[in-house]
């Protein structure tokens, strides 16, 4: 039996997300799972090799000019559990993508372990590459925010 914390409601930000995540719970199962990707994924799989998938976020960051999930293949949770060859196939993909969009910058992050400390939606190991606008120069630009956590 697959832990209802696969999908962390509290966690989503758009009406759509949570309708899905219903689904996904109902169906107990993980969604990041190569079994049910492209079930509950919108979006093709651009990129795939032995660790990881690449694939637009279906529900980005708002803001965001590009935002790309790299989703590990196997089920783990815990960062730790990433070999050294998984790692540098993640590089590999992440390079990929910035010659692809001949990037000059952005983000790249993941959240790993309890979703109650890091405020993912889910809890199977993915990375984000998250890329924003440039500042105009009336400064009048908001920030993009990435959630990683909580405080007190």
């Amino acid at each position: 039996m697959i832990n209802k914390k696969m999908v962390v409601l509290n966690n989503a930000r758009k009406k759509e997300q949570i309708d899905k995540m219903k689904k996904i719970m109902a169906e107990d199962i993980c969604p990041f799972c190569p079994k049910y990707l492209t079930k509950y994924h919108d979006f093709p799989i651009e990129r795939t090799g032995k660790f990881w998938s690449v694939t637009k976020n279906d529900y980005p960051y708002d803001g965001t000019a590009i935002h790309y999930l790299f989703i590990y293949k196997k089920h783990i949770e815990n960062i730790s559990q990433i070999s050294t060859p998984a790692f540098g196939e993640l590089l590999t993909h992440l390079k990929w993508l910035i010659k692809k969009y001949k990037l000059p910058a952005g983000g790249f992050a993941m959240r790993f372990g309890d979703p109650d400390y890091t405020q993912a939606s889910v809890t199977h190991l993915h990375a984000h590459l998250i890329v924003g606008e440039k500042i105009t120069t009336n400064n009048k630009n908001k920030y993009l925010n990435f959630p990683i956590g909580y405080q007190k």
